[in-house]
């Protein structure tokens, strides 16, 4: 599952996948639109319900601090 939302200078990009080993694995990164700044953050989870909580919680604070869901073009 992959969820990219952007801002007016700053981009956000959720991911979640699962691993090898049963696990989920959320991935978040963010960067600058107009700079070279970003960071990433990685969490394990051992239940999928624990992990899509987690990628709804940060999906809701991401909209409600004015970032946009990006949609490519098809």
């Amino acid at each position: 599952m992959l969820a990219e939302f952007h801002s007016e200078t700053r981009g956000y990009t959720l991911q979640l996948e699962k691993d090898l080993l049963g696990d989920f694995i959320l991935y978040r990164r963010w960067y600058g639109l107009r700079n070279r700044r970003w960071g990433t953050k990685r969490q394990v989870f051992a239940e999928e319900s624990l992990a899509m909580r987690e990628f709804d919680r940060v999906e809701k604070i991401r909209v409600k601090r004015g970032y946009v869901r990006f949609q490519p073009p098809s």
